[in-house]
This record gives structure tokens, C-alpha cells and sequence, in this order.
């Protein structure tokens, strides 16, 4: 017997169990089904949590997780079989309500054993919700891998298909690795290049990389490394500190090794360019080389496998891409006097696309003949010619306003594709008397801004980013105007000439302007070509080698209003002579070492602008208390600190409109920031060794940049929260949080150093035009954003940030949590050394 139930009990134990399992099923129908009801709302909200982090992080162009997609599949097919499984168990609830149903249940067997499997269903399912459950993922998207092209924007072209078909034909060719494409300024050579990357998005399986660079007059190869080193994103935080050979190597080593199936697309070469010299290896067999030039000469020395000439539009294209602008066809007079104008502009886009957009507002006959009859006085014999085309762009510079056409010409004075910040290029306007601001200098700057509208709607001018530049082709035409002596003025532009000395000027008494913008200038010795007295009103000479400067150079220029010697940092002193210098009102010495202001600073009655900013060695700037007229006084990050003896001048002085400033004692802060005057124009402010809190520095509202070196940055629990409170409050339409009186809203650079108590730089929030972002030597820093201070903000930090350097932040583990985006922020704009806990990096 007992060797019986040894045998059987195995087997009994198992059913019985069996058996306990099934009836507890049963038995806990009800209640699993419950749990199964609040655990799967759970999932849901869960799923729907992070479907919303998902979309906002592929708004912003990550991709999501693999482990994220993984799991939100198996949820979506585990909520269909929840609800399918939830709907037969409410069918058969009503049933299942007492222990009497259960017994009756019991004692069928087909009813016995479909609620059992129902009960098995629900417990499993229940099992299945959990383990989807509290995944909690820190990251649901990730940075995508940079594409193998980059699509570059494009408007709609006329007459291009042609040479389109052909250059793509020739660049397809196994045995063609070079292709040269020429043709002259303005005929819409970027524009099929332009092209050409967008297509190879077809064949983008057939290539590792496409790498779009934009090169200059000067052809810098480091530029242009950087430029590939970008889109390669090899350029980490020792990227700036490698040499050229350095930089080659790594370039080479990318595109050998890695890459080998590459192309590179160069646009606007003026003269040859080593590839070896940057890093392009040119010995195999896979990689294109794509350049566009104006010269066929720099084809052949680039020593291209083809050619392919841009040429201008036939004349019917020309008129189709002027009428799909303008739409003349609807007034026949009108329409006949567009094509002969169309005809003068001999197909060159660029031409087309200025005189349409001055002729765009023109709607009578005689405005349209008028036109016509300017540029029917040309000389024939140009047509077709480099100055023929400036002759007809000269048309949109003919009908600009004086005052506006003035505007037009100065931007001619700097260097070829140069990016001039638009409020600085106003400011020089108003050093000029362009603008008058007798109606007080905000409205001058508006005045201004407006004139950079009216000539970017022109064709005059290119808008980038707060930026301005003008087309290489506008700006020969610019200075074509001014080469010779006309109404009363004359240019003389040598930029990044290399030069050594003052240029050889035939006539110094013709020249109203000149610049003389990066050069190797060493000294101005005296000249016994100088006049008694010069005409010049206008004199750039920032970024030189300056030394010395004789006084006889400002005796005789008794006329200039405009003197730019920033940037030489060799100049320690400026000469007496400079009292001679009656006319000037502009006066730019920033970046330069002088010691001490010229004792005859004190007569130029007529100044109303002085930068001394970055002037480390400057130690007193208490002579601009003569200078009555003063409107912008410059001294951010200069050696010369305000104290209450310059803080007295600086409220007697009326005029003054626009302050930046250094601060390196506690009580002269206190009391600076207690003149509501001077701390309302004061649009950048330097701090060195003091203690200060955030919300006091938030009472500068016209703040634009801000610098504090060995501070203690100081803020409380009830200050942030009572600051919050002021800065944010209920929309009256709405439950939504608004700004009321943000703080910070012009703020775009800071810069923070060596502040060693510093935890967090939360007050960024509220920075929401920030562009620029150091910190280094904050050996407490743990965050920069901390995300308990930031709740109920409403804001994403960063969303214009476009550099940022961190270094020497040892504690630092991260910026934002994982809810940060940059979306302006370019890899060769990041800078991070020594922060070890930082593992989160932006891009």
C-alpha cells in the first residue's frame, strides 16, 4: 500500500495543486479583474506619457529609442487584448456575483471549466500589464545619425533643367572625380549646385557622405576644414587647438577609412585650393569633388575632368522667371516696356531677380518707361560686360532714397561676405549721421532697422540671423559706384589685402572713406604724400598690427566723423594729435592695450559714441566728463571699473543713452543699480569678485550681455519663488501661465567664471534669446537648469543657444535632464573639457 501511494502521490499532489490554481481562478475573478482594470489605466496614461515625450522629441528631430518602439508595440498589442478579454469578462460579471453562481457554476462542467479559463486569461493578462508597467525610460529619443545628404533649401528656377541633366550625367561618370563649374557672378552657379546635393538624395545608397562647403576669396583652408570637420562631426573639444596638418589627417583618416565613398561640394572658389593641404584623399577611386568658380582658369588648375559653363538665361527663360515674380501680362503696355527691360539684364538671374524686386511696386506706365529710358542711356558697347551688369543693378540702387542709398554704400566697407551684426552696422550709421537722433536714439535704431528691411526687400542686402551681408556681385557693384570721385564722395576699400602700410592713394583729398579692415598694418609713419588736409570722414582700421600712429595723421584730418582702430592689440597710447580730430562723433578702441585716454579726448565736443570695451589695461576713463555730447559709452570688460566718482559723471552726463560697464565693488553696485537711469540703458554689464543675486542683476532690462568673474551668485528658496510669482501670473482669458515682465528677454550672451559656489543657472530659464553660453571654473556646479526650480516655468531653456563651452566643471552631471533640445546649437559650437560627470552631451 505504501509503495502505492508513493507512486501515486506525485501525481495527486500535482492535480491537487492544479485543482487549488484553477479554483483560485475562479475564486478571484472579481478581484483580478479589478486589478486588471486599474493596472491596464495605468499602462495607458503610462503609454500616452510617453507617446507625448516622444513626439516632442522627434518635433525636435531625434528619433525614438529602439527600446521605446519595442515597448510601445508590445503595448498596443497587449491593450487590444485587454479590452477583448475585459469585454467577455463584463458579459459574464452579472453572473459572478455571489458564491451561489460560483457553486451553480461549479457543478456544470462545461461552465466549470470556461470560467476557469476565463479566470487562467485574466490572471495572465493582469501578469503581462504589470510587467509593461513603471518602465520609467530617461530617454525616449535619441540624436539621429547625421544623413548621408543634407537637403538645402531652394526656390523654384527657371532654365537650369539643361545644364542640370548635363552636369549630373558628367558628375555620374565612373571616371570623372573632379567636375569645375563656371560661369560669372550672379548667373546661378549655387543654385545648381544647390541642385546637385538635393539629387544625390536618390542616390544617396550609392555614397557615405555628402559634404556641403562654402568657400571665400581667400580660400581659407582652415575654414574649410572646419567646415567638413562639422558635418563629419569629428570636431570635438581639441578640434580647435589642431594644427592644419592635424586637421588633415583626421579629415583623411574619415574619409579613407570610413567614408571612402564621399563627395564634396565646394562653392565659390576664387583661386585654387590644395585638397591634399586639407585633408581630401584624392587617390581612390570612389569620391567626386564638385566646385563652382567664376574664373575657368582655377577649372584648369584644379585640374578638373570637366568643365560645364553656367551661362545665362535665353530670353524667354529670362522673362518667364521676371513674369512668374511680377506678373505683367496683365497690362499689355506695361508688359511690352518689362521685356525690354528683362532683355537689359542679358539673363543674369541675379539681375532679374533685383530690378524685379524694384519694380515690384511699380504700377503706372511712366514709372515702368522711366526705368526703361535709365537704362537705355548705358553704353551699348557694355552689354554683356561685368560693367554692364553693374549698370543694370545700379538700377535698384537708383531708385533707393538718399538717405537709404548712403546706408547701401557704407556696407560696401567691409570685407567680402562678412556677417555684420545689424544693431552694430546701425550704431555706425548713426556715428555717420545717417540717421538723425535728435528723437532720441531708440527711435534712430528703429529708424535703422527699418532701412535694413527696405534694402534686404531690395535684393541689396541678404538677411541671416540678426546678420546682414551683401552678394558678392551687389557688393562689386557697390564699390564700382564709389572707385571714382561722384557726388562728393569716393571709396577706397583694401580688406584682407594683406597689406603692410597705407595704400598708395593718387589724390588724398578725393577720398571721403576707407577701409582698411584686416590687414598687417604695423605703423603710420609721416608721409610727405599726406595733404595739409584731408577730406576722409570715414577711416576702418580694426583688426591690424597697429603700433604706432604719428600725430601729423590726425592733424590733417580735422573731417573725420568715424575712427575704427579696434582689435589692435599692440596699440598702448594714442598721440595728442588726436584733439585735431574736431568732426568725430563715433571713437571705437575696444580689444585694443591702450594705458590711458589721450588728454586731448576732452575737446572732440561732437562724440557721442566711445567703445573701450576689453581694454584690459585701461585704468581710468574719468576724462569723458567733457564730453558732453555722449550718447554710448563702451567699457565692458575693461580694467577701468565704475566707482562713485565715474558714477557721478556718468549721471551728469544728459545725452548718455546706452551704457555697458565693469563693476568690481560691492557698494558701487548696490548703488548703480539704484539709479534707475543709468541701470535702465545699460545693455551689458561685467562683474568681478562681488556677491550678487540673480534677481538683483534681473532688474537690468535692456540687459544684452552679461560676464561675472570670481562672484558669489547668491539666491533664496522665497526669493526664486516670489521672483517666479512677479514674473509669471494668469492669463485674465485663461488658466495659462504668461510672461508678465520677463526678466533677461534681450539676454544673449553670458559668460561665468571661477564662481565657486555656484550650484545651477536656473535664472536661464528666462533668457529665451540666449545665443551664447560659457561657464568655466565652478567647481560646484551640478546642473545648469535644475528641473524642481524650473516647474510651473513654461518655457524651453536654450531653444536659441548657438555656442556653448563648459569647462573645468567637475561636478556637472547634467544640463537639463532629458528634456533639453538645441535645436540651433552646431556641433563645432560646443566646447566641453574636464566636466567627467557630464555624460548626457548636447547633440
Amino acid at each position: 500500500m505504501n509503495c502505492c501511494w508513493q507512486v501515486v502521490e506525485p501525481c495527486y499532489k500535482s492535480a491537487l495543486s492544479y485543482l487549488c490554481v484553477k479554483v483560485g481562478n475562479i475564486c478571484m475573478l472579481k478581484e483580478n479583474l479589478v486589478l486588471l482594470k486599474s493596472a491596464f489605466d495605468e499602462l495607458k496614461a503610462e503609454k500616452e506619457d510617453v507617446v507625448n515625450r516622444v513626439n516632442a522629441g522627434e518635433l525636435k528631430g531625434g528619433q525614438r529609442l529602439a527600446i521605446v518602439a519595442t515597448w510601445l508595440s508590445q503595448v498596443e498589442i497587449i491593450e487590444e487584448n485587454t479590452k477583448q478579454l475585459m469585454d467577455v469578462a463584463s458579459a459574464r460579471d452579472a453572473s459572478s456575483q455571489n458564491a451561489s453562481a460560483v457553486r451553480r457554476r461549479l457543478s456544470t462542467s462545461g461552465c466549470w471549466f470556461s470560467t476557469c479559463n476565463l479566470g487562467e486569461k485574466v490572471f495572465k493578462k493582469l501578469t503581462e500589464v504589470k510587467s509593461l508597467s513603471g518602465k520609467d525610460f530617461q530617454e525616449v529619443t535619441e540624436q539621429p545619425p547625421p544623413p548621408v545628404v543634407e537637403v538645402r533649401l531652394c526656390q523654384q528656377t527657371v532654365g537650369l533643367d539643361t545644364t542640370l541633366e548635363k552636369t549630373w550625367e558628367s558628375l555620374r561618370k565612373d571616371e570623372n572625380r573632379m567636375l569645375g563649374i563656371f560661369g560669372m557672378g550672379g548667373v546661378g552657379k549655387t543654385t545648381l549646385l544647390t541642385l546637385i546635393n538635393n539629387k544625390f538624395v536618390e542616390v544617396s545608397d550609392d555614397y557615405d557622405v555628402v559634404i556641403w562647403v562654402e568657400s571665400s576669396k581667400d580660400a581659407d583652408v582652415g575654414k574649410i576644414q572646419d567646415a567638413i570637420g562639422e558635418r563629419l562631426h569629428i570636431c570635438d573639444n581639441n578640434w580647435s587647438t589642431y594644427s592644419r596638418g592635424k586637421k588633415a589627417s583626421e579629415i583623411s583618416r574619415v574619409l579613407r577609412d570610413m567614408k571612402p565613398r564621399f563627395v564634396l561640394l565646394l562653392d565659390d572658389l576664387w583661386e585654387d585650393v590644395s585638397l591634399t593641404a586639407i585633408g581630401i584623399p584624392v587617390l581612390g577611386k570612389k569620391y567626386k569633388v564638385v566646385f563652382t568658380t567664376r574664373s575657368k582658369d582655377v577649372c584648369s588648375v584644379m585640374r578638373a575632368n570637366e568643365d560645364i559653363e553656367v551661362q545665362c538665361l535665353s530670353e524667354n527663360d529670362a522673362w518667364d522667371l521676371f513674369d512668374m515674380k511680377v506678373h505683367c501680362d496683365g497690362l499689355n503696355e506695361i508688359s511690352d516696356i518689362a521685356k525690354k527691360i528683362v532683355a537689359k539684364c542679358c539673363g543674369l538671374p541675379l539681375a532679374l531677380e533685383v530690378i524685379r524686386k524694384t519694380m515690384a511696386s511699380k504700377s503706372t506706365v511712366i514709372q515702368w518707361r522711366r526705368a526703361l529710358d535709365t537704362l537705355e542711356s548705358y553704353r551699348s558697347e557694355m552689354k554683356g560686360t561685368e560693367k554692364g551688369i553693374f549698370q543694370v543693378l545700379k538700377l535698384s540702387y537708383d531708385y533707393l532714397k538718399t538717405k537709404n542709398a548712403k546706408c547701401f554704400l557704407y556696407c560696401a566697407l567691409f570685407p567680402k561676405a562678412y556677417y555684420i551684426k545689424q544693431d552694430e552696422l546701425v550704431e555706425y550709421w548713426i556715428g555717420e549721421g545717417f540717421i538723425d537722433e535728435k528723437d532720441g536714439r531708440e527711435r534712430a535704431k528703429d529708424r535703422g532697422y527699418e532701412i535694413i528691411d527696405n534694402l534686404v526687400g531690395a535684393g541689396l542686402l541678404l538677411e541671416s540671423n540678426k546678420k546682414v551681408y551683401m552678394h558678392d556681385m551687389i557688393r562689386d557693384m557697390a564699390l564700382w559706384i564709389v572707385s571714382e570721385f561722384r557726388d562728393g564722395e569716393r571709396y577706397v576699400v583694401k580688406t584682407d589685402a594683406g597689406l603692410s602700410q597705407l595704400p598708395d592713394v593718387t589724390d588724398w583729398t578725393t577720398v571721403t572713406k576707407m577701409s582698411l579692415f584686416n590687414n598687417e598694418i604695423k605703423n603710420i609713419p609721416d608721409d610727405p604724400e599726406f595733404p595739409d588736409q584731408t577730406n576722409l570722414v570715414t577711416l576702418f582700421l580694426q583688426n591690424n598690427r597697429l603700433v604706432d600712429i604719428v600725430g601729423k595723421f590726425f592733424l590733417v584730418m580735422s573731417t573725420l566723423v568715424v575712427l575704427d582702430l579696434s582689435w589692435n592689440f599692440q596699440i598702448t597710447e594714442l598721440p595728442k594729435g588726436i584733439s585735431a580730430l574736431v568732426s568725430l562723433r563715433l571713437l571705437n578702441l575696444s580689444g585694443t592695450s591702450i594705458k590711458h585716454l589721450p588728454e586731448g579726448l576732452g575737446v572732440l565736443s561732437k562724440l557721442i559714441h566711445l567703445n573701450l570695451e576689453s581694454t584690459s589695461n585701461l585704468r581710468s576713463v574719468g576724462l569723458i566728463s567733457e564730453l558732453q555730447k555722449l550718447q554710448v559709452l563702451r567699457f565692458y570688460g575693461s580694467a577701468a571699473a565704475l566707482d562713485c566718482c565715474l558714477l557721478k559723471i556718468l549721471e551728469q552726463l544728459k545725452g548718455l543713452q546706452l551704457l555697458t560697464v565693469t563693476v568690481n565693488n560691492d557698494s558701487v553696485l548696490e548703488e548703480f543699480l539704484g539709479s534707475t537711469r543709468l541701470a535702465g540703458m545699460t545693455q551689458g554689464i561685467y562683474l568681478e569678485g562681488l556677491k550678487v543675486s540673480f534677481a538683483a542683476i534681473g532688474t537690468l532690462s535692456s540687459l544684452h550681455k552679461l560676464e561675472m568673474v570670481n562672484c558669489d551668485i547668491t539666491e533664496s528658496g522665497t526669493e526664486w519663488e516670489g521672483k517666479r510669482r512677479d514674473q509669471y501670473s494668469p492669463s485674465t482669458s485663461s488658466s495659462e501661465i504668461t510672461p508678465s515682465n520677463p526678466w533677461f528677454k534681450d539676454l544673449s550672451a553670458v559668460v561665468i567664471n571661477s564662481c565657486i559656489h555656484l550650484k545651477d543657472l536656473t535664472w536661464l530659464m528666462y533668457a529665451a534669446n540666449l545665443e551664447s553660453l560659457s561657464v568655466e571654473s565652478s567647481p560646484k556646479m551640478t546642473e545648469l537648469i535644475n528641473k524642481e526650480k524650473a516647474q510651473g516655468v513654461g518655457v524651453d531653456p536654450f531653444q536659441e543657444l548657438q555656442v556653448l563651452r563648459l569647462h573645468y566643471l567637475k561636478e556637472l552631471g547634467s544640463i537639463y535632464g532629458s528634456q533639453v533640445s538645441f535645436p540651433k546649437l552646431k556641433l563645432n559650437k560646443v566646447d566641453i573639457e574636464n566636466c567627467p560627470n557630464l555624460h548626457q552631451r548636447p547633440l
